[in-house]
């Protein structure tokens, strides 16, 4: 299964083909966007319990672990990825890389991983250590770890960019770094608002769609670009949506469509299972106390996130949150909702 094979084949709601696993919360980055669902939570699920849940999932086709940086829990996410591959199952890890060497690499060659997917929002040690708050040793052990990535004979190398006021003017400069590492395939993630740490979106469709317009034109024929979360911003039939559908024709411009509660689910370290933890990251229910597939099907606060068909019509999970263009000095009712966790946990 090929990097966002599942997305762009505009999934219907039939089966349940992917998990996106929040290992643990843990980090050894501080970022302002920070979209983890519980950056509290010190609970980490094992790979014992994964797979109970991997079992339960007769049409699972692929495996996302984050965090957190859920590296940092390495033994765990290399016996969940031996565990998928001996299933069939495509895995993929998402990390900032810093905690990666060279017998990591081979370590997660040797277990089958898929996907491992890097963050990448800057070009240079210096405005990479002023923005997220870490020593300037930070960016070469990035650069290097996408370089091996990259090198790597078995693993598909992703960088992801956030479209966001940090980086909406740089956009193409991110990307042609990125291409110069080796990177074939660019993801760029809109903006999101966070739930935790006080980000709100600042950027309106115009400048977003400079942005992205921009850095189509100076896309390395080499690399593929993937939009994600474009529906949460450009309305269908919406000038910006019309201006989007030209750039759309290019064959390395792909707009990754959502899945999200229709074929994938999210779960967390604690047990929760959300339907989308950065757009809609209600509790569905908790795995020590319900199978995950009984609540991908009964669920009603997942059948009325469906049917609503939020990427046709309501169009936005979560861009009608905040105020484009503006700062919102006391957000109230505009801030996304912190989840509401399900009490009952196993023992420790």
């Amino acid at each position: 299964m090929a990097f966002k094979t599942l997305e762009m084949a505009k999934l219907g709601s039939e089966h349940l083909r992917a998990l996106e696993i929040g290992v643990t919360s843990r980090c050894n980055f501080r970022c302002d966007y920070c979209g983890a669902y519980d950056l509290t939570e010190r609970r980490v699920l094992d790979v014992d319990q994964v797979a109970r849940v991997i079992d339960n999932l007769p049409d699972l086709g692929r495996v996302k672990l984050s965090g957190g940086e859920v590296l940092l829990e390495f033994e765990i996410c290399e016996g969940i990825v031996r565990y998928c591959t001996s299933k069939g199952i495509e895995t993929q890890i998402n990390s900032n890389g810093t905690v990666l060497n060279e017998e990591k690499f081979r370590r997660l060659e040797d277990a089958g991983l898929g996907v491992l997917h890097f963050s990448l929002n800057h070009t240079d040690a210096q405005s990479h250590s002023n923005f997220y708050r870490v020593t300037e040793k930070m960016f070469p052990k990035i650069e290097a770890a996408i370089r091996r990535s990259v090198a790597s004979e078995s693993i598909d190398t992703v960088v992801e960019t956030i479209l966001f006021n940090e980086t909406h003017q740089r956009m193409a400069e991110i990307h042609r770094f990125a291409a110069e590492l080796g990177v074939r395939k660019h993801e760029i993630q809109m903006e999101i608002p966070s739930i935790h740490q006080g980000y709100e979106n600042t950027l309106t469709d115009d400048t977003l769609m400079d942005a992205i317009a921009g850095l189509c034109e100076a896309r390395d024929p080499r690399t593929t670009l993937y939009f994600s979360c474009l529906s949460a911003y450009f309305k269908p039939k919406s000038d910006a949506w019309n201006r989007l559908q030209p750039l759309l024709r290019d064959p390395g411009v792909i707009y990754a469509s959502c899945i999200e509660g229709k074929a994938q689910l999210h779960l967390h370290s604690n047990g929760d299972v959300m339907i989308c933890e950065l757009g809609n990251p209600d509790v569905i229910g908790n795995v020590f106390e319900t199978d995950i597939l009984t609540m991908y099907e009964e669920s009603p606060q997942l059948k009325a996130f469906v049917e609503k068909k939020h990427e046709e019509e309501a169009f936005s999970c979560f861009r009608h949150f905040d105020k484009p263009g503006q700062k919102v000095e006391n957000p109230g009712g505009l801030r996304l909702a912190v989840p509401v966790a399900i009490s009952t946990r196993p023992a420790d």
